[in-house]
């Protein structure tokens, strides 16, 4: 009687575990691309007085990588290049598959990737 309680009790247990992992890796990403993100839009807050000096020069970057050890890390910034108050997205993701794009679903992983948006406005006050 009591192999049949234990293995009634463990089965849901087992079932849990990996569902567990799952999370704790998803969090540990996205706590990752929390901190990058906001590294990024501090160098390009810290780069706009020279982009307004040197007449309004844009921060548009394609999917790139940051430096060891995150490499698998990718981000994009996005600038709407008005003279007076930009508009500047940044977007970091952990790119699971390696295909340099932001998946809401990968079917290998079976999961979304993870990802942040952050949006800040800088302006000229000169």
């Amino acid at each position: 009687m009591t192999i049949v309680v234990l293995t009634v009790a463990l089965i849901p247990i087992m079932q849990i575990a990996p569902f567990g992992v799952r999370n704790a890796r998803n969090i540990e990403r996205l706590t990752h691309c929390v901190f990058l993100a906001q590294v990024k839009v501090d160098e390009i807050r810290n780069r706009a007085i020279d982009s307004y000096t040197n007449g309004g020069a844009g921060y548009d970057e394609s999917a790139t990588a940051f430096s060891s050890p995150y490499a698998t890390y990718k981000y994009t910034v996005a600038d709407n290049e008005a003279a007076d108050i930009k508009n500047i997205t940044v977007t970091v993701w952990y790119d699971e598959d390696g295909d340099g794009t932001v998946d809401s679903y990968s079917e290998a992983w079976r999961e979304d990737e993870a990802s942040v948006v952050l949006d800040t406005r800088v302006a000229d006050r000169g």
